[in-house]
């Protein structure tokens, strides 16, 4: 909120706008990790890692089903020895115009440094799941800059199928 408002209204007065999207569900907000600023307005930062012994995988949320997928860390520690890189996806479409803009410059520009998209400079090739209270189309436009060996996606595409929050993430569908 601090950099939009800056951008918006300080010396600069860019000609942008911000928006908060807000959501019907309260849920508590773990702390901001130590320089995740730049990841926060780019659209990802890794908010933690948690530790396994058979392998890892990389796991995405946006929005309110961050908890959830926090909760899944646990589990595939716990339960299966597999460690997690946990990311926060401020914004999908960000990360996609991101990829865009750099492919477009590198089309552009072919003798020069190929510029790398900000969520492949951010994730590694380890699987990836991304799980959003969105359709999965919403994760799906990042795909070509994730560079993950498999990257798969969660989505509530059977929203309307679902009377309540907790029997929508039934339907979470890859």
């Amino acid at each position: 909120m601090h950099d939009g408002l800056q951008r918006m209204y300080g010396e600069a007065q860019e000609n942008i706008y911000y928006y908060i999207t807000t959501l019907n569900e309260n849920y508590h907000m773990p702390a901001m990790p130590a320089g995740a600023e730049e990841g926060i307005r780019k659209g990802i930062y890794k908010l933690e890692t948690v530790a396994g012994s058979k392998g890892k995988v990389q796991l995405l949320g946006s929005g309110s089903i961050l908890r959830h997928v926090r909760e899944a860390a646990q589990i595939l520690a716990n339960d299966y020895g597999v460690g997690s890189d946990v990311y926060s996806v401020t914004s999908f479409t960000e990360l996609a115009r991101d990829g865009q803009d750099c492919e477009r410059w590198n089309m552009l520009h072919p003798l020069e440094t190929p510029r790398v998209p900000y969520i492949a400079q951010v994730m590694n090739d380890a699987p990836a799941v991304a799980s959003t209270d969105y359709m999965k189309l919403f994760a799906e436009q990042v795909r070509t800059y994730v560079p993950a060996d498999d990257y798969r996606v969660l989505g509530t595409d059977g929203f309307g199928r679902s009377d309540s929050r907790e029997n929508l993430r039934h339907q979470l569908r890859s």
